[in-house]
């Protein structure tokens, strides 16, 4: 694994309060479980889930399959432990420590679906491909992740003042449009849900409980030119925008 990867590992298992901070994550959840459960597939499927993080998506798609046999991963070990704690009366619920990108398992899952962490992978193409080929045919593969809108405010108090922001650089919507997904059809939607803060500090203080503090690009910036960009993006009033992407695709029959 590589480092920076390794790195996004060990922020995530460092957060602790993930769930109280994760008001965007949870509205994400709830609605890709959504579009789920309106979807055709087996009446006692075999799920999959990639990223489950502390189980908001895994909780909701317990719910919506009973009867199903559902595997959660995650790349952090404490995020295991964290969602068998908020799930552990699920007993049809396994779950096991897994990077998505390098899947280890047989084929023949009814359902994949990962909330919010596909903005993670170091190769989002050859990703879905790989998970799209552990579907049974007619299988059907969820996803919501970010697209390029995310945190445009922020980007643009950098921009303002001659500066990069360090967040990770997310695909457009044409971008991910575009993906070819050998098998498969792809339809993709995007949406923005807007966050405010308090201020800066608070925003930040907000990526680090949810373990999404990994810089992607850039040099950190000196004190006084985070300072700079913190009054720059205040002025701004201290929202953000999250560009969610879903991905919905189906393996032919």
């Amino acid at each position: 694994m590589r480092s920076w990867k390794q790195a996004v590992a060990r922020a995530f298992d460092g957060a602790e309060g993930y769930d109280g901070a994760a008001a965007i994550q949870a509205l994400v959840a709830d609605r890709l479980a959504a579009r789920i459960a309106a979807a055709p597939l087996a009446p006692a499927p075999r799920i999959l889930e990639v990223g489950c993080g502390t189980g908001l998506l895994t909780g909701a798609l317990h719910r919506a399959f009973p009867d199903g046999s559902l595997l959660a991963t995650d790349l952090a070990p404490a995020m295991i432990l964290r969602c068998r704690t908020r799930l552990s009366r699920a007993q049809a619920l396994r779950l096991c420590v897994m990077d998505a990108e390098r899947p280890c398992l047989a084929p023949g899952f009814d359902l994949i679906a990962s909330s919010l962490a596909a903005q993670w992978f170091e190769d989002l193409a050859g990703t879905l491909a790989r998970l799209a080929g552990l579907l049974a045919p007619g299988g059907l593969l969820a996803v919501a992740t970010l697209a390029s809108g995310t945190f445009a405010e922020w980007r643009a108090a950098h921009a303002a003042l001659g500066l990069e922001a360090a967040t990770p650089r997310y695909p457009t919507r044409a971008d991910l449009a575009a993906l070819t997904i050998p098998g498969c059809t792809l339809a993709v939607s995007t949406e923005p849900l807007g966050e405010s803060h308090a201020d800066g500090c608070a925003f930040l203080g907000a990526l680090r409980a949810i373990g999404a503090g990994t810089p992607g690009v850039g040099t950190p910036l000196s004190p006084g030119a985070l300072r700079r960009v913190l009054r720059r993006f205040e002025a701004g009033g201290a929202q953000v925008t999250y560009e969610v992407a879903t991905l919905i695709i189906r393996r032919e029959p």
